[in-house]
């Protein structure tokens, strides 16, 4: 969400950024008196919701302001119940909602969706000399390394997976880095020292570190979640295939074992996913909802 705020403050589009913290639906309904006066003193021309519950709130404490909201990959996996919600404040309560895929668009059942994913910063995640990036970080300039980017104990990241698919490799000296909570400046270094992202998650939306690993021109191996079909199309270097270690292994074996020649920043520009194209997408739906 920073980076998408950076790319709007770029194009002279004035924010302020309202946390919404709490736990259950008490802890966030609490946020309505503060959230209001902070609307009313800020006097916006839409309000941006991220995720559906702040898409709730922010409903809540305000019934004359446009609202748009952006829904998550984790929001598809919602109960049933919150699911019918989602819908209703979709129909009747929100100007606009926005998904990060079609498959999200579909399993939430919301025909009048928007499709748009967050961008990548392309001055930030670019390809860098693999043995400099390596000497920084201390890693083995001979070892292969696959990347697992995220907290193992989140349970959609399928960590157990990764594991698995590891003690599949039939290539000596490869080892699986798990980097986490990474300051995003340094991401850049990690990824380009890597020889291949590895995501094994149960769903996503649109994994932005997939394109991030893709601006760098990184190998990505993953399970078919969110829009990876849509990200990868027949791109040299990115494959999908089902949740399974033998066939996720497969994958990278032909990545480590083959001179391939990963492009993925040019398809990631061709989709026109860098933050510039995304926040300009974003300006020209603001200025529709205004004027609608």
């Amino acid at each position: 969400m920073k980076s998408q705020a950076d790319s709007l403050n770029n194009k002279r589009i004035e924010l302020k950024i309202v946390s919404i913290i709490g736990k259950g639906v008490w802890g966030y309904l609490k946020n309505i008196p503060q959230l209001r006066k902070q609307i009313m003193a800020f006097n916006p021309d839409i309000i941006h919701s991220h995720y559906f519950f702040c898409g709730i709130i922010a409903a809540l404490a305000s019934r004359k302001i446009p609202i748009v909201v952006s829904l998550m990959g984790s929001d598809t996996h919602q109960s049933k119940i919150m699911k019918l919600i989602i819908k209703l404040f979709s129909d009747y309560k929100w100007t606009k909602t926005l998904v990060k895929s079609e498959d999200m668009k579909i399993r939430l059942g919301l025909i009048n969706a928007v499709v748009l994913s967050n961008g990548v910063d392309l001055n930030l995640f670019h390809p860098l000399d693999k043995k400099e990036c390596r000497q920084k970080l201390g890693w083995d300039l001979d070892n292969k390394y696959v990347l697992f980017a995220s907290n193992p104990d989140r349970k959609e990241k399928n960590f157990g997976l990764a594991q698995a698919t590891i003690d599949k490799i039939k290539i000596n000296f490869v080892e699986l880095k798990i980097i986490y909570n990474i300051d995003h400046s340094q991401m850049p270094v990690y990824l380009n020292a890597a020889d291949v992202l590895l995501l094994t998650s149960k769903w996503e939306g649109s994994p932005n570190i997939v394109k991030e690993a893709m601006s760098c021109n990184l190998p990505v191996v993953a399970t078919k979640v969110g829009d990876i079909e849509y990200l990868f199309g027949n791109t040299e270097g990115y494959y999908y295939t089902d949740p399974d270690p033998d066939k996720l292994a497969e994958k990278i074996n032909y990545v480590l074992n083959n001179d391939i020649k990963p492009n993925g920043r040019q398809r990631i520009i061709d989709l026109k996913l860098d933050s510039e194209s995304i926040a300009d997408k974003l300006i020209q739906l603001y200025q529709e909802v205004i004027q609608s």
